[in-house]
C-alpha cells in the first residue's frame, strides 16, 4: 500500500512539476512577502529532502518528488497572521494553536492545484510523530506517509540550525544529538539513521549520543 501511494504521489508530482509550477511559485512568493525566512527555509528543506532521498536509494522521480514537497511543505503559513509568524518571543497557547493549523491549511491550498491529492496529503501530515503524538491526526509509525516522515527530519534539522527571529541557531553537533534522542519518538528510527548518514557525508560530523548518567551503586 505504501509503495502504491508513493508511485501515485510521484505521478502527481510530475503533473505538478510540468503543469502547475507557476502556481507553486506564486504560493512561495506569497510566503516570502509574509516572511522571507520561510521561503529560505523551504529551499533548504527541499535540498535536504533530495539528499535524504538519494541516501535512501530512491529513483530520480522520487528524488524530484522529495525536493518538491520540501519546497511547498510550509505553504499553509500563508494563512498564519504575520504577527504570529514573525513573533520574536514565545508563542502563547492561542498563537501556537493558530500556527499548528498551517499543515491543514497547506493541504487545502494544494488541493486547489490539479492532480495534487497525494502531495497535499504529505503536507498535511509532516508534523505527525512516529510515536503518534503529533498533529493534526495523531497518526503513528508507518501510517504516516513516507515523505511526511522524511519531512519531519529535514524540517527539524533546518529549523534548529538556522537563525530564527526568536533564537540563535543550534550548533550542528547538538542538533544531531537531538535527532538521536528523538529517534523512535518524534522520528522514524530507520529514516533517522539514513538522515544522519547523509549529514555525516555532507558535514563530516558523526552523531554521538549524550552519555547517560550511570545508576548509583549501593
Amino acid at each position: 500500500m505504501q509503495k502504491a501511494k508513493a508511485k501515485q504521489a510521484v505521478r502527481h508530482a510530475r503533473l505538478l512539476e510540468q503543469v502547475n509550477m507557476e502556481k507553486m511559485e506564486a504560493f512561495r512568493h506569497q510566503i516570502y512577502y509574509c516572511d522571507p525566512y520561510t521561503e529560505m527555509h523551504a529551499e533548504h528543506v527541499g535540498e535536504l529532502m533530495a539528499g535524504l532521498a538519494t541516501q535512501m536509494g530512491l529513483n530520480s522521480e522520487e528524488i524530484t518528488l522529495a525536493y518538491l514537497v520540501g519546497l511547498v511543505h510550509d505553504v499553509g503559513k500563508i494563512s498564519v497572521p504575520a504577527e504570529v509568524l514573525t513573533k520574536t518571543g514565545r508563542l502563547s497557547d492561542e498563537e501556537f494553536a493558530i500556527m499548528r493549523q498551517h499543515a491543514e491549511a497547506g493541504e487545502t491550498l494544494l488541493l486547489q492545484v490539479e492532480g495534487s491529492q497525494c502531495v497535499a496529503d504529505i503536507i498535511r501530515h509532516h508534523h505527525e510523530r512516529f510515536d503518534g503524538r503529533g498533529y493534526p491526526d495523531q497518526m503513528k509509525g508507518k501510517e504516516i506517509p513516507l515523505y511526511s516522515r522524511m519531512l519531519a527530519l529535514c524540517d527539524t534539522f533546518d529549523a534548529m540550525t538556522t537563525h530564527r527571529c526568536y533564537r540563535k541557531p543550534v550548533e550542528i553537533p547538538s542538533c544531531l544529538r537531538e535527532l538521536l534522542r528523538c529517534r523512535g519518538g518524534q522520528f522514524d528510527p530507520v529514516l533517522t539513521d539514513c538522515f544522519l548518514a547523509f549529514l555525516e557525508e555532507r558535514f563530516g560530523i558523526v552523531a554521538v549520543e549524550e552519555p547517560k548518567e550511570s545508576a548509583q551503586a549501593f
